[in-house]
């Protein structure tokens, strides 16, 4: 509903507030048409109980999803399940690993890898990484043993264009990254150099090129005691190229890598670069991997997060040109885009793609996983709470809708505590907000005036038994 102006009412018994936001919900699509991106037709209940790092859609529809987790949906499962396409856990799926699972990648024969810090496989001695047959059972004829070792984490991996499999392994925090190129049966493939030290942390993205170069990226300070942080090229054979360096500073953790259409690179995390001041979660580098000045990172500005807090942890590029970004960020270029964000191929906020309340971090990471579905809607993972408007709120999985309406200004009435709730309202940039009340629809009182587009506020019962809430742009 794009006007003006939203108003929502509350009344001071539970149930009947809860019967207006039902009745507003469920009123006909053209008055208030997909006023919320969260797809309410993804029943995954309550959602996951523990952190969610990586989601796969199959060729088939179904979901897998990987993280460390012990319920989806309040039914038993154990870091490693499948959903059905409308987000019911698939009891067929043996799943199960005693361990998390941080990666999941789909191999083109729809064999699909899984990496991560377990010992076993659905019961199998798999020591980081291990493969799923397409009947979602264990594939026997792929065994990386002895890689990764003992005690070793699988934090990141990538598939060649001829399928051979990069893994980046970690230890203890704090530890050397390192990087190994894999056979397709798993083995060490000898004509890859594997004893590249990636040191004091992790290997986060590895992104393989199209014209057979390695860009990778993660905590790391220098390889091999040569300095660049962050982002390493490497050859085809995993030589390391020292004619590229990264121009970050220490404390930056690139987190994803994505190569465009064009052979140029998105790069999101959280960085120091050597030639901006600010501290920045999303950057290009061109081609020939120079910092793209023109992409407008201005325009991506985790506004009230720290310097140094504010991270994207997964970039999904989509068909028409734009890119889904997930992480932990709250105001992007003015508009309020907590945890999911979507740019055009510049930079600039996509006003047509909305998340409300958004995605509130559980501790830290936000959202971590991103995969889009054929029909367009995306499916995101983490460590979050998908805040919706009747208080069902999803925890750590949602679906997210394509599109939905541009520009508009959006209250939101939600259950805080036995005794109080509070009202939330987003506005698009530009002006000054008026946060107003009323408890007849005539008389407004404005209690708050802002120019960012957020406004929040608690109340208890007994200070509004009847009130109406709206927000407009000053006149």
């Amino acid at each position: 509903m794009r006007t003006q102006k939203l108003i929502h009412s509350f009344r001071k018994q539970w149930s009947a507030w809860r019967w207006v936001v039902v009745t507003w919900l469920t009123l006909p699509a053209n008055i208030f048409a997909q006023s919320s991106l969260l797809d309410s037709s993804f029943t995954v209940g309550s959602g996951v109980n523990g952190s969610v790092y990586s989601i796969l859609l199959q060729n088939d529809g179904k979901i897998l999803v990987g993280g460390e987790f012990t319920q989806i949906s309040g039914q038993s499962c154990s870091n490693l399940a499948r959903l059905n396409s409308d987000g019911r856990l698939d009891e067929s799926f043996a799943g199960g690993t005693d361990g998390t699972v941080y990666r999941l990648l789909q191999q083109r024969d729809g064999k699909i890898l899984v990496g991560g810090s377990f010992s076993n496989l659905q019961g199998v001695a798999r020591q980081g990484i291990g493969r799923l047959s397409t009947n979602g059972v264990v594939d026997l004829s792929f065994d990386a043993r002895p890689l990764p070792g003992s005690e070793k984490i699988v934090f990141s991996m990538a598939i060649q264009g001829d399928e051979k499999i990069l893994i980046g392994i970690v230890g203890n925090v704090g530890s050397n990254g390192e990087l190994f190129r894999l056979n397709t049966n798993g083995q060490p493939d000898a004509s890859f150099i594997q004893t590249n030290i990636f040191q004091n942390y992790h290997i986060f993205a590895i992104c393989p090129r199209t014209n057979g170069s390695i860009l990778v990226g993660g905590g790391f300070r220098g390889v091999n005691d040569f300095d660049t942080v962050g982002l390493a090229l490497l050859d085809g054979n995993g030589q390391l190229d020292t004619n590229f360096t990264s121009q970050l500073e220490t404390n930056s953790n690139p987190t994803s890598v994505i190569e465009l259409a064009d052979g140029s690179l998105l790069v999101g995390g959280g960085m120091w670069r050597k030639t901006a001041t600010n501290w920045t979660v999303v950057a290009k580098l061109t081609s020939g991997l120079g910092w793209d000045s023109d992409f407008r990172t201005a325009a991506f500005d985790p506004a009230g997060i720290p310097a140094g807090y504010g991270y994207v942890f997964c970039i999904l590029p989509v068909p028409d040109g734009k890119i889904i970004l997930g992480g932990n960020f709250q105001d992007v270029g003015g508009f309020w885009r907590r945890g999911v964000v979507r740019i055009d191929s510049e930079g600039q906020v996509d006003p047509c793609f909305d998340p409300g309340l958004g995605l509130a971090p559980k501790y830290l990471f936000g959202a971590v996983a991103l995969a889009r579905q054929p029909d367009g809607k995306i499916l995101v993972g983490g460590d979050f709470v998908g805040l919706v408007s009747d208080g069902a709120d999803k925890t750590n999985i949602v679906r997210l809708l394509p599109q939905n309406e541009c520009n508009a200004m959006r209250v939101y009435l939600r259950k805080s505590g036995d005794h109080n709730y509070f009202v939330g309202a987003t506005c698009p940039p530009g002006g000054t907000n008026l946060f107003q009340v009323s408890s007849n629809l005539v008389d407004w009182k404005t209690m708050d005036t802002k120019t960012t587009p957020y406004f929040y506020f608690d109340y208890g019962f007994a200070e509004a038994p009847i009130a109406f809430f709206r927000v407009k742009k000053e006149q």
